[in-house]
């Protein structure tokens, strides 16, 4: 019989006026590893291969980001810098002072963001498939992702349907964000992973000069493997490269 993750805690929590959708799970003795889903994807995005293992020595906090899962989209412009506020507060509610985190593609984005604009909160930062800004992304992507955006941009105009704004906004932080750059990466003095597919979205010379930015930041390619690399081949190479990375001091 597989084995349950040990469920800790779930519920919501307010914030600017909204109620989040949070979940606590794991180790309750543990460190606190928080894990950031990527764009469109709530809390349960990282649910396989790297979160059940990960959650036997870890206590592990996801939460759904505004117009994901069972958290409403509320009415502002979602950015990052918003996401990072919501974060923190999460933190804060839970008291939870000095964390770990692991994000995919916008969620990795998100925790370089955090760890850039609230760095006590943060001790080791793992991103996959990440970016600093719109320029480290293929231009064939970008474009494709554009294009998206304005569809659902037409529709919801068209339409007032409230799933085309929800899809317009969150497409939307993919169009002219993240706006980080080398330098303010540069700032991080903490343990840093990077972890890209060989044929990744993400431009290869701009994964290698966010690896290059942090110092003494670890890095791994993954060959054959594209954007989704988190979630392939996950248990005899990603997983033991990230449990190695928490583990170090």
């Amino acid at each position: 019989m597989e084995k349950q993750v040990n469920v800790i805690d779930y519920g919501f929590f307010e914030h600017d006026g909204l109620a989040f959708e949070y979940h606590l799970s794991g180790n309750p003795e543990g460190e606190v590893l928080v894990m950031l889903n990527g764009n469109g994807g709530d809390y349960r995005c990282f649910e396989g291969d790297l979160y059940k293992p990960l959650s036997e020595e870890y206590k592990i906090l996801r939460f759904s980001t505004r117009g994901t899962g069972k958290t409403p989209l509320g009415d502002k412009k979602l950015t990052f810098e918003l996401f990072c506020d919501d974060l923190k507060a999460l933190l804060d509610y839970l008291n939870f002072k000095s964390v770990m985190i692991c994000g995919f593609s916008d969620g990795g984005n998100l925790g370089m963001c955090f760890a850039v604009y609230y760095p006590e909160y943060v001790k080791k930062l793992a991103v996959f498939g990440s970016n600093l800004n719109t320029r480290g992304t293929k231009t064939f992507d970008q474009l494709g992702i554009i294009k998206d955006h304005r569809i659902f941009a037409i529709k919801a105009a068209l339409t007032k349907d409230p799933e085309m704004v929800r899809r317009r906004e969150i497409e939307g932080m993919m169009v002219g964000q993240p706006k980080l750059n080398y330098k303010k990466l540069s700032a991080l003095k903490i343990p840093f992973l990077n972890v890209f597919g060989e044929f990744d979205m993400i431009k290869r010379s701009h994964s290698r000069k966010i690896t290059k930015a942090v110092e003494g930041a670890e890095e791994v390619i993954v060959l054959n493997g594209g954007h989704s690399t988190a979630f392939r081949k996950t248990d005899f190479l990603i997983l033991p490269v990230v449990r190695n990375f928490l583990k170090t001091k």
